[in-house]
């Protein structure tokens, strides 16, 4: 029973944080991030309860860049539209951490959990909120848009506590294989490095909505690298700053990376173990859905529902490489020399078994 209520625990907070970067996604999409103007993480529980209270927010929000330089029509009634999506997201972010704080302390004091784990998760979705405050910040300035280096901050920081949450819950599962050769690990890390700098990259198009500024496949503007890709100086600037750079080492880091990846599944099945088919298997399916969802955002001009269905996509992305990788498990130790001959024997029958 502990065991389950466990598992309960972690599996819910995951769905919570794929929901909360999908109520994420919404908030950027619908530009309603910069509609919130305060930082309140106890009083901003409540939203405005009567006519005056959302004038007064109303009022604030005026004050803003985006509503002086881009909402400057808004009334009451519109600002309500933009309002919601990000006080559900703010609010969402406090469940999430009551959530990880209380029951985390109270699988510590059970014992289920180490007090370094009990301690570090909700603390670290506590950063999580100050990080996602500081980004909402960068945007009431000067600009009508939040620091998009900020919002992948955002968004690395939200996978990583996914993966914090992930680690736990997949170890209880039967290791696929006891150990793997360090090739392989080479491989494996290196399919780990493309799916994290292309979460990065993909933020990036995000934030600069470098996504709007070329709308063909494979070529942009009949070009294979765009004309004004190189605009900015010094020209490393381009690849972080120039939408259409951006934009272009996204289409195209998701292309090797889907490349690599049928590379990297065929060497595990061949030389590993056939019991990395199903992980693989996840893996595969949902990285040619992301691709296949990014072609599609890049030529339809990037409708709101496959937009964020994009970003949760990303999340699932990187889940299922860690259910790849840690499934793999520690290497079984060396027999004494009386159990020798049995060895072979138990290795075989375990990497026989079904993942």
């Amino acid at each position: 029973m502990k065991k389950t209520h466990k598992v309960l625990w972690l599996v819910s907070l995951l769905a919570l944080l794929i929901l909360m970067v999908g109520v994420g996604g919404t908030t950027r999409t619908t530009r309603s991030g910069l509609s919130i103007t305060e930082w309140k993480p106890i009083s901003g529980i409540l939203p405005p309860l009567s006519d005056e209270l959302w004038q007064k927010e109303f009022e604030q929000y005026k004050r803003s860049p985006e509503y002086q330089q881009v909402n400057s029509h808004f009334e009451v009634t519109d600002y309500k539209k933009i309002y919601w999506w990000e006080y559900v997201h703010r609010l969402l972010g406090r469940v999430i951490f009551v959530i990880a704080a209380l029951l985390g302390f109270q699988f510590w004091r059970k014992k289920e959990f180490t007090s370094t784990y009990a301690l570090f998760l909700p603390g670290l979705i506590a950063f999580q909120g100050l990080i996602g405050w500081l980004m909402v910040k960068s945007g009431l300035n000067h600009r009508p848009s939040v620091s998009h280096y900020m919002l992948t901050l955002h968004l690395v920081l939200a996978i990583f506590t996914m993966c914090v949450v992930y680690y736990p819950l997949v170890r209880m599962k039967k290791p696929v294989i006891a150990s793997v050769s360090r090739r392989s690990w080479h491989l494996l890390l290196g399919l780990g490095v493309l799916i994290v700098i292309q979460v990065i990259y993909g933020s990036l198009t995000s934030g600069l909505r470098a996504g709007l500024y070329s709308n063909t496949f494979p070529l942009m503007g009949g070009q294979f690298f765009p004309t004004q890709g190189l605009s900015l100086e010094p020209v490393i600037r381009n690849f972080f700053e120039n939408p259409l750079a951006v934009q272009w080492v996204h289409r195209w880091l998701g292309t090797l990376t889907g490349i690599y990846l049928f590379g990297v599944s065929f060497y595990l099945l061949k030389y590993e173990s056939r019991n990395f088919l199903r992980p693989i298997l996840h893996l595969v399916s949902v990285v040619v859905i992301q691709i296949a969802l990014g072609i599609f955002l890049l030529v339809q001009r990037v409708p709101l529902a496959p937009a964020v269905f994009h970003q949760v996509m990303a999340t699932l992305v990187v889940l299922g490489y860690l259910n790849l990788v840690f499934r793999i498990g520690a290497p079984e130790p060396l027999a004494k020399p009386s159990d020798r001959s049995l060895q072979p024997a138990q290795n075989q029958k375990f990497r026989a078994e079904p993942s």
